[in-house]
């Protein structure tokens, strides 16, 4: 039966919209058919949407761990035959602004730790204000809970800390349908990497941020906790956006030697192929290609593993796609209060190398020959890569609500509910596209941050401490190389020095000319006097 005549509604975003009338469904519940009215309307984002009246009507229980809705001939006989109810009371004061849905955190001390327990909203503080707490079963943990209260007043509610929101009963275990063992064990596991990675995230939220803040983000984070390197074993992720090529029109393959090397580095180079080998990264090789392995000590004493592509990228055709410009990146961050900064775990090797050139990247060592299966470092198109790449994952959302440099992202906002917004479209994004965080690089919700070599707060940008220790400790220069590097060092703060260019002119003019970097009257008496 449709009856011509229906309300005005709003929708979530305050728009009103008039319903075209109304008419009786009967509906199907697990075989007791009921009817219910519905309204109405000529567009709608779904075929069918159930209000709030119909919950209610069918006495249902929403299941927020689980995602479901249970109805109340379905629910255990006994899921209210736990302990005695429990008063909820709001953590904090809270805004539930008009014609929205928040969540919010709950506290009772005297609550222990449960899994499973079924809450129900204050009837008479959901009456008074015109607010909502649909019933549904949570966890709690040190006396914490979390519940959504929706308002569906025209004015923004206030429910003020400490307020009796909602009471909680604790259900019996044997209400709890039981699991298949190998649903229990993956249901172990699955718990064990979440606390390990709720754990590890803790420690990169920012220290400024309020306990509900932390709170909020921890749980944002851990939505797209798989695209961490936390619980991950070894690096497989591939980004599925683009794909590596190294063009080198019809030049011949070039054949090279493997460089002489000490029992020492010839160890150290058979762990590393033997590491990339069990990480995925590389693969045997019958490639006519071959460029030596070249070993670079660290500054801890150890080994860093590099290919040297001089001579492949002599004959490589040049990718010239820009890397953005750091000044543009910074203006960018005007009117922002709060950052998030991101990292990936070797992004070079989230990025495949297409099939056809993976034999141009063989190298060759004592033991044998390899190729790439991932972008390696050393090759000349490999950043012009890896920001097309980064570009492609963050269309539409890059210089808007956050930058990318090579493999740094960050996120800014003016508020923390914005950032947080735009912290989940850009962590989508990342996640679609197959890529993997590092998560000890990561920094979340920190009101200042070290963002390309510069300090960034809402007040402004900030040259970095320890950038300028390099230029007030650079030692006195011995030759115009010397020279130039200075400059170099110098001219990454220029915007942050009143008359550069007519400062560091003599110095420029150093290098048109053959100096003395001997006597009174010198290149070095004009360094210092600079």
């Amino acid at each position: 039966m449709f009856t011509e005549t229906g309300p005005i509604l709003k929708t979530a975003c305050g728009k009103p919209v008039a319903a075209s009338g109304r008419c009786v469904l009967k509906v199907n519940l697990n075989g007791t058919v009921k009817p219910f009215e519905f309204l109405v309307f000529p567009q709608c984002s779904h075929q069918m949407i159930l209000g709030w009246d119909f919950f209610g009507a069918t006495d249902a229980v929403i299941d927020c761990g689980k995602e479901e809705l249970q109805l109340a001939e379905n629910l255990p006989d006994n899921i209210t035959s736990g302990k005695s109810d429990f008063s909820l009371f709001a953590e904090a004061d809270y805004l539930i602004e008009a014609n929205s849905a928040k969540q919010i955190c709950t506290l009772n001390p005297d609550i222990e730790d449960v899994d499973k327990a079924l809450v129900i909203g204050d009837k008479i503080l959901m009456c008074e204000r015109e607010l909502s707490i649909p019933a549904s079963i949570v966890n709690v943990e040190s006396g914490r809970c979390k519940l959504w209260v929706t308002n569906f007043s025209r004015q923004n509610q206030l429910i003020p800390k400490g307020i009796n929101i909602a009471c909680l009963t604790t259900i019996e275990n044997d209400a709890i349908c039981s699991l298949k063992g190998e649903d229990q064990e993956d249901s172990k596991e699955h718990k064990t990497r979440s606390r390990i990675t709720r754990e590890k995230l803790k420690g990169v939220l920012g220290a400024e941020l309020t306990s509900f803040e932390k709170e909020e983000l921890l749980h944002l984070l851990e939505e797209f906790g798989d695209i961490f390197d936390i619980n991950k074993k070894s690096r497989k992720s591939r980004c599925n956006a683009v794909k590596h090529r190294i063009e080198t029109s019809d030049n011949a393959p070039i054949k090279q030697r493997p460089h002489r090397t000490s029992a020492t580095e010839r160890r150290a180079i058979e762990n590393e192929v033997q590491r990339m080998l069990k990480e995925d990264v590389i693969q045997p090789s019958d490639s006519p290609w071959s460029s030596p392995v070249v070993l670079v000590k660290k500054k801890n004493g150890e080994w860093r593993f590099c290919v040297d592509y001089r001579r492949l990228n002599k004959i490589t055709k040049k990718d010239v796609y820009p890397l953005p410009r750091i000044d543009d990146a910074l203006d960018c961050l005007a009117g922002a209060k709060i950052f998030s900064m991101m990292d990936l775990k070797s992004g070079y090797w989230q990025i495949e190398v297409d099939d056809k050139d993976r034999e141009k990247t063989a190298f060759v060592t004592s033991d044998g020959l390899y190729e790439f299966k991932v972008m390696p470092f050393g090759l000349c198109n490999a950043p012009a890569t890896f920001e097309r790449m980064m570009d492609t994952v963050l269309r539409g959302l890059k210089w808007n609500i956050c930058l990318c440099y090579l493999d740094d992202i960050i996120v800014y906002a003016p508020n923390f509910q914005e950032h947080k917004r735009r912290l989940r479209k850009v962590l989508k994004c990342m996640q679609e596209a197959g890529l993997t965080l590092n998560s000890n690089k990561c920094s979340f919700g920190k009101k200042k941050l070290t963002i390309l070599g510069h300090l960034v707060d809402e007040h402004g940008i900030y040259t970095d401490p320890q950038k300028t220790a390099a230029v007030t400790k650079f030692p006195v220069p011995e030759n115009v190389s010397d020279v130039r590097s200075f400059l170099g060092l110098c001219s990454y703060y220029r915007r942050f020095i009143k008359k550069f260019a007519d400062i560091a002119k003599p110095l420029h003019d150093l290098l048109k000319k053959m100096p003395s970097f001997h006597g009174e009257h010198t290149a070095k008496g004009i360094f210092l006097n600079s």
